[in-house]
């Protein structure tokens, strides 16, 4: 589904609420759906997985805590 990996991959607030737009769009046969991923991840955890949110800390190429 590339409408969820493009709303996932936002790089900015307003790309954000377009690309937000387009998956709604997309899943529209499925009101049911839209609604649930809605209401349970986009609007309550998308600081946590939206690189427009979490790309503002400086990790200089460590994604790990592994220290090995």
């Amino acid at each position: 589904m590339d409408a969820w990996g493009s709303l996932a991959d936002c790089r900015s607030k307003h790309q954000f609420d377009d690309c937000l737009k387009k998956f709604e769009i997309a899943c529209s046969p499925w009101p049911m759906f839209v609604d649930y991923v809605n209401e349970t991840w986009v609007i309550p955890h998308k600081e946590n997985f939206v690189k427009a949110w979490t790309n503002k800390v400086m990790h200089l190429g460590n994604t790990t805590t592994n220290r090995y």
